[in-house]
């Protein structure tokens, strides 16, 4: 008779705990900078949009969490994630030295190219076909902001440089090449294709990078369980389609809004 007593009361203590909600992790808060379209914007309803937030999204997915999108000044996502503001970064963050010291970074799981847009003028009046031959033109003179590796990287791969112009942004850099006052400026794969599109009578894109930065996740030092779980996300981000959704989603954008043919395939190698 106890022995009944004590295996019904068992069997009731199991049908409770099954029946128990199970506790549910809080929200992922993803820290990003939401100007900086097409990888962190927000949509026409003031909503977080972009390769970024999507990414942050099949990530909640791959977690089991819901995800909460926290929009910062891209200066201040470090100190956020130190203080607990934000649980890790997706915010087209490249991983240098200098922030691997107070952050800990993901393996990279896409890549940022360094291109150079080029004086059409001067391509056309030199015959120049690829970077190769830029950086081999015997005076060839560079614009870039002063004080960043836009200037520092092609003065510096350039086989016999002019004096660089130095500007004091990249905005500024651009003009000096399409008024011809410079016959090349780096910047990035983006803003290279943005002004390209806005400047097609006066200049041409190579899309042979001079160098390429690798984008990490970052999370706070010592979160040892996140960075795991992160990675293996990125590791699968491939195989289970997510890059795929990617393409068949931002493509046609990089397309339209960037001429960049080859779509988001370009920010998934290092070469």
């Amino acid at each position: 008779m106890k022995k009944s007593i004590i295996l019904i009361f068992t069997v009731i203590l199991l049908a409770l705990s099954a029946c128990a909600p199970k506790e549910e992790l809080p929200p992922l808060k993803v820290g990003m900078d939401l100007r900086y379209p097409p990888f962190e914007t927000i949509d026409s309803t003031g909503a977080p949009s972009g390769i970024s937030v999507d990414i942050a999204k099949e990530l909640g997915k791959f977690l089991n969490r819901e995800v909460e999108i926290v929009d910062l000044p891209f200066g201040s996502l470090i100190t956020s994630l130190q203080t607990g503001e934000i649980d890790i970064i997706i915010g087209s963050m490249s991983i240098t030295p200098a922030r691997k010291e107070t952050i800990d970074f993901s393996d990279p799981y896409v890549y940022f190219p360094l291109v150079t847009l080029v004086n059409k003028t001067f391509v056309e009046a030199n015959n120049i076909q690829s970077i190769d031959d830029v950086l081999a033109y015997s005076g060839v003179k560079f614009a870039g902001q002063k004080g960043t590796v836009f200037l520092d990287i092609p003065t510096s791969k350039a086989a016999n440089p002019g004096t660089p112009i130095e500007t004091d942004s990249a905005a500024l850099a651009v003009i000096e090449v399409t008024t011809g006052a410079a016959q090349a400026t780096v910047l990035s794969l983006l803003a290279a294709a943005s002004n390209y599109k806005a400047n097609p009578a006066t200049t041409v894109l190579f899309l042979d990078a001079l160098q390429v930065n690798p984008i990490g996740m970052g999370v706070k030092k010592g979160n040892t369980e996140l960075l795991l779980k992160a990675n293996q996300f990125i590791a699968s981000m491939e195989s289970e389609g997510v890059n795929t959704r990617l393409r068949q989603k931002y493509n046609p954008i990089l397309l339209t809004d960037y001429l960049l043919e080859e779509g988001f395939d370009l920010f998934l190698t290092n070469d």
